[in-house]
């Protein structure tokens, strides 16, 4: 990555490529000069928005969501929830997901309350019912190894979690340019 020290392509102060050939904004797709107020838009993210602890919590949530799937499965067949593990351990997961992700916020107050909350629900929900699909597959591991199953639904579910993860950086960084241009 050190080919190019000038800046071959970087980002301006107004989040426009500047290497851009065709002269258009790129945050409205038209050459003209309207308001970031008139048309709100999305920006794609760049490579530089996204951090480790985003790309390490894509990864895991992948491998979270690959196993919670069995542990739907076997929750709709025989399986009930809370069987592979007390629910009380489940609540202490719950807390430490919940207790990390205040702490690990950058900001104070309710943003970072409510960020906590969201972590906590999602993260929280993969947890649980991928602790039951991994013991559901413990159990019965024809399921993931049957045609090579695991693996396709494995696929699926890294490449759902990078596009959530790229939705999720798209909505900040069009939160940003709004909170920078107006």
């Amino acid at each position: 990555m050190a080919s190019d020290d000038s800046g071959g392509r970087s980002r301006s102060d107004s989040g426009v490529d500047s290497d851009s050939s065709s002269g258009s904004d790129s945050r409205t797709g038209s050459g003209s000069d309207s308001t970031p107020e008139a048309t709100p838009s999305l920006e794609a993210p760049s490579v530089e928005d996204t951090t480790g602890y985003g790309l390490t919590l894509t990864l895991i949530g992948g491998v979270l969501l690959a196993l919670a799937y069995y542990g739907v499965l076997a929750i709709q067949g025989t399986h009930q929830l809370g069987q592979a593990m007390p629910e009380p351990f489940y609540g202490l997961a719950l807390a430490v997901l919940f207790v990390l992700e205040l702490l690990n916020s950058r900001h104070l107050g309710v943003l970072a309350l409510a960020r906590a909350i969201a972590f906590t629900a999602v993260y929280g929900a993969l947890f649980v019912f991928a602790v039951e699909g991994g013991a559901s597959l413990w159990a019965n591991p024809d399921l993931a190894l049957e045609g090579y199953a695991g693996v396709t639904v494995l696929a699926v579910a890294l490449v759902v979690a990078a596009l959530l993860y790229v939705g999720y950086l798209t909505v900040v960084e069009s939160d940003r340019n709004r909170g920078a241009g107006g």
